[in-house]
């Protein structure tokens, strides 16, 4: 098939740095600037730069390079380029109107870039019929991986579907493209979102022990200063001083004053599925009627749920922690 000039030219500026592309685009018009946004586009996805028929665009004009310079790769190139050609709220427009070029063009593609267990997780729920589409879309090798992540009555179904001669039409292909392609941006974000608030926690973490570590008064002043600063930060660094981990490091006279004022049920659903050394830590440090109680209210327990279980730990905890704001927790030596 004979490469398009908006194919050579976007091979071309996928072998440039952004600021060298957008200056050779300066004079192209909004339709082919378009055009080969798109292409670059679809090159950035599929990986392509180095294969042997970007070298024809690339000798075509090699007069107006100085150098070889290696293809950018990660999928930024194209949105950096039209940022540097018609700035931020423009190249944006441009960007919209090469996704749904991209979405029409091959609606599976990034789908394809997705690893295998993120599309059986985007595939959950879904009809054996959508998932033997998708499959039919993937290389044999992600194709069989995925296969064999489905549940075995999915699965089955699935390669039944593919075997059979009812076609599906474009459209309902396109509907699961999109509605899996959502799912997949969805799970994208999710983990995201996840992975950074797992780096604050440890970051809170972090300068809670520290902070923890120090006499009452420099602590309060270093807090007080955080709180100025960014009172929601302050707050959960306050937060992290004491969590449940800390249990079985909290001073025996510190634990047993809260321990005191916990009540019986809470503490029952504090024990679900905890630590063994925490069970038994806990349960030396409370009275022996209060023990008997506990074992009862234990017993008692039919299902728990998890948020109920971290409430009743909470509670506990945050019992600690306003003795540890007023300086009366007591920490035994690590």
């Amino acid at each position: 098939m004979a490469t398009t000039g908006a194919k050579k030219a976007a091979m071309l500026l996928r072998n440039l740095d952004p600021a060298t592309a957008a200056e050779l685009l300066q004079s192209a018009g909004p339709e082919m600037l378009t055009e080969i946004a798109v292409e670059v586009a679809v090159l950035e996805r599929d990986g392509a730069g180095s294969d042997l028929a970007s070298q024809e665009p690339i000798m075509e004009f090699s007069d107006l390079l100085q150098g070889h310079r290696a293809p950018r790769t990660g999928g930024e190139f194209a949105r950096e380029m039209l940022q540097l050609v018609l700035g931020d709220q423009e190249s944006q427009q441009v960007l919209t109107q090469v996704d749904q070029r991209l979405r029409t063009l091959d609606p599976f593609g990034r789908i394809r870039l997705a690893g295998a267990s993120e599309i059986a997780e985007a595939l959950a729920g879904e009809s054996a019929q959508a998932a033997s589409v998708i499959l039919s879309e993937l290389p044999p090798k992600k194709s069989a991986e995925l296969l064999g992540l489905l549940d075995e009555g999915t699965s089955a179904l699935a390669v039944a579907c593919m075997a059979g001669s009812q076609a599906v039409s474009p459209a309902t292909r396109q509907r699961i493209a999109s509605i899996v392609q959502g799912r997949l941006e969805q799970i994208a974000k999710d983990r995201a979102e996840n992975g950074q608030t797992e780096q604050s926690q440890q970051r809170y973490r972090k300068v809670a022990v520290l902070l923890r570590g120090l006499d009452v008064a420099q602590r309060d002043q270093l807090i007080a200063a955080l709180v100025e600063q960014d009172g929601e930060t302050a707050e959960s660094v306050q937060k992290y001083m004491v969590t449940w981990s800390d249990i079985n490091i909290v001073g025996s006279r510190s634990l047993q004053e809260a321990l005191s004022k916990a009540e019986g049920r809470e503490l029952a659903l504090a024990l679900v599925d905890a630590d063994p050394q925490v069970q038994e830590i806990i349960k030396e440090n409370i009275s022996e009627r209060a023990r008997d109680m506990l074992e009862e209210e234990i017993s008692l327990l039919s299902s728990t749920k998890a948020a109920d279980i971290e409430q009743a730990r909470e509670k506990i905890l945050d019992m600690l922690r306003e003795m540890n704001k007023r300086g009366e927790l007591e920490f035994e030596a690590n």
